[in-house]
């Protein structure tokens, strides 16, 4: 058996991102000879010290008060690291995932480990905005990248386009460098058949008639709901019983720590509220939360909508078209090529702008044609199946930890 020791500023009960990712990796994982520890900070609202979760072992740490999440990575760096040796065990790999700065405050302590024989993996989840000014600094802004990043053996990337940013921010090795497919698993995210719709409806409380858009995601900045929105009032003009269903995160979450951060997030809730009030139906506009059953949420709905901003590759996209949704997709900063992970647009995806005019446009002409929200789903499913399914990303991770133990 192989360990996986992950540091993570969150985890179960939170699960944001990559933390996301893992627990449903791991059922997989262990079917290949890999066991996952999660070393995560204790908070007020946790019970136990050491709790399962889909496998996965969660040790909840007690850590100083007063830390920020640089520093709270580090301490649980450090608790992964020594739990590692304390074991006597020789095939562990650390990856640490959720909040970890380029900081050079953080390197000695990854090399530490590095220097003791424990492979160190990194698995991003976003991708790196090019470095900017004159030459000197974006040398310097190269340099540093390097060398945070230089305790690690592989750096894992959810991307191919991922994989080239950081090629270009930083000019580290190809080498170093592996795509992993985000891992749908089919056997949850799958289409039913439009007969079962009003049933499943009923039970999401959801209107039984019209057309039902759906779009997943937290509703903070980068995420683009206010494009929704705004496009939103012209897909009424021309479908007055269609709704659009939110969801995701509708509340400053607790893994906002930054006070601005959480500040920026409140203003934003409150303008999306008010966006909604002054549409021609605000009842149309259905703000479902965070829910354990997304996969119900796209299976009731009949197209799908993304316009965010920023993004790595989120799983929330190729969920929906696993389930047979037709997707209108804005090409946000980290957009897939043609080809890659998304497929190729108009044929796996209508892709729009980020202007609501355009998104308006791209969700109206699905609205208007079930032959081709058919054609396009069916066209989705098959693409995630033939490249995206889960078990190419955990055969995938398999091999790589065991290649870094062998070395």
């Amino acid at each position: 058996m192989l360990d996986l020791y992950i540091p993570a500023n969150f985890f179960y009960p939170e699960l944001p991102g990559g933390s996301l990712q893992y627990s449903r990796y791991a059922p997989f994982l262990r079917e290949r000879g890999i066991s996952l520890t999660v070393f995560t900070p204790k908070r007020s609202h946790h019970v136990e010290d050491e709790v399962e979760f889909q496998t996965v072992r969660i040790v909840r740490k007690t850590l100083p008060s007063g830390l920020d999440a640089l520093r709270q990575q580090i301490a649980l760096i450090e608790y992964a690291g020594e739990a590692a040796l304390a074991s006597g065990k020789r095939r562990i790999v650390m990856q640490p995932i959720g909040t970890f700065a380029n900081d050079l405050r953080s390197l000695a302590s990854m090399w530490k480990w590095h220097r003791r024989g424990i492979p160190l993996t990194r698995h991003f989840t976003q991708v790196p905005e090019a470095p900017t000014g004159g030459l000197a600094t974006v040398t310097r802004a190269r340099l540093r990248q390097q060398l945070t990043l230089s305790p690690f053996s592989r750096l894992l990337m959810c991307s191919s386009e991922m994989g080239r940013a950081f090629q270009r921010a930083s000019g580290i090795s190809a080498k170093r460098i592996e795509v992993i497919p985000n891992g749908i698993d089919q056997t949850v995210f799958h289409p039913i058949e439009p007969t079962a719709k009003p049933a499943l409806r009923a039970a999401l409380g959801l209107p039984g008639e019209g057309l039902l858009v759906l779009s997943v995601c937290s509703i903070i900045p980068r995420k683009g709901v206010d494009l929704l929105i705004a496009a939103w009032e012209d897909v009424l003009q021309h479908h007055p019983d269609a709704t659009l269903v939110l969801v995701g995160s509708n509340t400053v979450r607790p893994t906002v720590g930054n006070p601005e951060a959480r500040s920026n997030v409140a203003d934003y809730l409150e303008a999306i509220r008010r966006s909604v009030a002054a549409l021609s139906r605000p009842d149309s506009v259905h703000f479902a939360g965070e829910v354990a059953n997304v996969q119900d949420y796209y299976r009731a709905a009949d197209l799908f909508a993304f316009a965010s901003l920023q993004e790595g590759l989120p799983s929330a996209v190729m969920e929906a078209m696993s389930c047979g949704l037709p997707s209108v997709l804005a090409p946000f900063h980290g957009f897939p090529g043609p080809g890659e992970e998304y497929g190729y647009p108009e044929r796996q995806f209508v892709p729009v702008s980020h202007d609501p005019a355009s998104i308006a446009v791209g969700l109206r002409r699905l609205l208007d044609s079930a032959a081709e929200r058919e054609r396009i789903g069916a066209d989705a499913t098959k693409w995630i199946r033939d490249t995206q399914q889960m078990s190419h990303a955990a055969d995938r991770l398999a091999s790589i930890y065991e290649s870094l133990l062998r070395k």
